[in-house]
């Protein structure tokens, strides 16, 4: 596959490994493995990661990974050359393993099928029919199952009906004018042709029948009663030939469509070190000069350690005494970590335990060099009886840095998540070809810098009215549906409380967007609900013109947060598609499973980058209902 240029935080949040990315000229790649990121285009792996290690024990302990990498940046070994011919630079000509996928593509002139290998760097191939020089384009049809496999679209064994068919024929993907799959055919040279109806069918929530077979497995053998199953392919590992046994059914989809690929990842909100500002400061001095626990660990002892890093460090950190140092290595090596345990962690408790601590950060004042929290408003300042009741508090996040990791990918459903299972050594079978090699106990990851708002909720009041015997009795239309359909969902998600902090977040990022000229995309929902933990945090973290300018935390003021507080109650008590919003979500639900009451696109979804539950679990009824709302009672 020819050069294409990726942004390094796309390569964690969007473009990981097993996605594919359309290039400007139209052509798709499959991004590779991990086993092979940090080699030079003479097939070397680099010796040292210290350019490229994050220091964030927290995230790094809960995630059982030796370390936390950023994807390699691109250094052309020429600029870094001078006269005497030697690279002055380290790390240099490093590559993001692509590979061709699909394999499969078709003659624009002829429409004659032709496969190539997935190390090809051109769509330029010999036409069979033409006898010429074409320029290929690529099939639009890839096959998923919910294991993860993605493979090629069996066009020969749907053609002849047959999957264990020996026919060798040409093949063409023959359009007969039209927009659904009716009008496409694939027909071959033996005579045999089919349309390509029914490959995408979906017949219920689970994408599959209710036999747990889907639409393209029952079809493909005409004259058997052989279910097609997935061939386990996973391409992303660097041979079309790497696959494993799977007993799913898989599904047809569009290459370049949404449910090919969901990035799991887990974030953390950088926090001050946790024993003194003396250990913040050196943590911020080992980055800059290279200190990684990597590196660390080719010192036995502590003194050994301690002692050279006074060497390399000098002149700043001879001011600090010999017990801060110590402290911030052992916290730096995550030997201070109180998660570290011999049990396995799944991702949703990983993000509980963060939480936790950030939650607790969040609601001080701060000021360090990675996180200020300035104090601005509290209940306590409350003179009369009005919407700001409903309030706590709210801090102004004047800069945080956030760092967030890829843990593993799903394709069709994000809702793969099952509760007791270690969600990381799934994840990591399937970014890693062998990920139980030592080298291979990493994750990737990335940080950005940004702002935001933080405030919570009152609690006192939050409680009452979750207890309330009607909103019980709402609510519990929402439960039985989930029964109903037997979904695989966290019980913690599911509570009133929670529904409404999501929802008000939502109408808040919107009206935001509407009153400082963000775009919606470049803010972000940060949910604390835990234990008696209520609050949201919705901030920035883009690395555009989005980023820190100081227009977000301007709107955290109280003369700006309160009024836009009110625009967005006043505006969610109506929606443009009411009153069909309003009515479908009280008695059925709407949305992805029927899981959202009355919300939709014109009231209440957000961008995905902007939401933490894919515009899941959001009810504006829970806010503003005359009989049931939170802020009208």
């Amino acid at each position: 596959m020819r050069d294409l240029p990726l942004r390094r935080g796309q390569l964690v949040t969007t473009f990981g490994p097993g996605a594919l990315v359309i290039s400007p000229e139209g052509e798709s790649a499959m991004i590779g493995a991990l086993d092979k990121w940090y080699y030079d285009k003479n097939e070397r792996r680099i010796e040292t990661f210290d350019d490229y290690e994050i220091q964030e024990p927290r995230l790094r302990s809960l995630l059982k990974v030796k370390k936390l990498l950023m994807p390699p940046d691109f250094r052309p070994s020429y600029q870094y050359k001078w006269a005497g011919n030697a690279i002055t630079q380290t790390n240099t000509d490093l590559y993001i393993p692509l590979l061709r996928f699909p394999t499969w593509h078709y003659c624009p002139s002829c429409q004659t099928l032709h496969q190539t290998s997935m190390s090809s760097r051109t769509s330029w191939l010999d036409c069979k029919e033409c006898k010429k020089l074409r320029k290929m384009i690529q099939v639009p049809f890839v096959i998923v199952c919910k294991h993860g496999h993605i493979s090629d679209f069996p066009w020969k064994e749907w053609v002849h009906g047959d999957e264990n068919t020996t026919c060798e024929g040409k093949m063409k993907l023959v359009s007969t004018g039209g927009a659904t799959l009716d009008s496409l055919k694939v027909k071959c040279s033996c005579s045999k042709e089919r349309a390509l109806r029914g490959i995408m069918s979906r017949k219920t929530h689970s994408d599959m029948d209710e036999d747990g077979v889907s639409e393209l497995s029952k079809m493909l053998n005409e004259n058997t009663n052989n279910l097609y199953l997935c061939p386990g392919n996973k391409p992303w590992y660097g041979s079309a030939e790497e696959k494993e046994p799977c007993a799913s059914y898989p599904i047809a989809v569009l290459k370049n469509s949404i449910n090919v690929y969901y990035p799991n990842t887990i974030s953390a909100i950088h926090l001050p070190g946790e024993h003194n500002t003396e250990v913040e400061e050196l943590i911020e001095i080992f980055e800059r000069y290279g200190i990684t626990s990597t590196w660390l660990s080719d010192f036995k002892s502590l003194e050994d350690k301690i002692k050279i890093v006074r060497k390399l460090c000098p002149p700043e950190i001879q001011e600090y005494n010999h017990s801060d140092i110590e402290l911030t290595i052992l916290y730096i090596e995550g030997a201070l970590d109180d998660e570290q345990s011999s049990e396995q962690i799944n991702t949703r408790r990983a993000e509980t335990e963060l939480r936790k601590k950030e939650f607790e950060t969040l609601i001080k004042e701060v000021n360090t060099k990675n996180l200020k929290v300035k104090k601005e408003w509290n209940c306590e300042q409350v003179i009369e009886e009005d919407i700001t009741t409903n309030f706590s508090l709210i801090n102004r996040v004047t800069k945080l840095k956030e760092t967030i990791a890829l843990t593993g990918f799903n394709r069709l459903s994000t809702n793969e998540d099952q509760v007791g299972q270690n969600q990381v050594l799934k994840g990591k079978k399937l970014l890693f070809k062998d990920p139980d090699l030592s080298n291979n106990n990493w994750l990737p990851a990335y940080k950005v810098y940004g702002e935001g708002i933080f405030f919570t909720l009152n609690l006192e009041k939050l409680l009452a009215w979750e207890q309330r015997t009607d909103v019980s009795k709402y609510f519990n239309r929402l439960l039985s549906r989930l029964e109903k359909k037997e979904l695989n969902i966290d019980e913690s998600i599911i509570n009133p409380r929670n529904v409404l902090l999501h929802t008000l977040s939502h109408i808040i990022i919107d009206e935001l967007a509407l009153t400082c000229g963000y775009n919606s995309a470049s803010l972000r929902e940060r949910l604390y609900s835990i234990d008696k933990q209520f609050g949201i945090l919705i901030y920035t973290s883009s690395g555009d013109i989005d980023g820190t300018f100081g227009g977000l935390v301007r709107m955290g003021k109280k003369e700006n947060f309160f009024p836009v507080v009110y625009k967005a109650i006043d505006k969610a008590r109506w929606c443009s598609s009411d009153p069909v919003c309003s009515e479908i979500g009280k008695s059925s639900g709407q949305g992805v499973n029927n899981l959202n009451g009355a919300a939709c696109h014109s009231c209440s979804y957000l961008p995905e980058t902007s939401c933490e539950l894919g515009n899941l679990f959001l009810d504006r009824t829970l806010l503003i209902d005359p009989k049931i709302g939170f802020f009208n009672i």
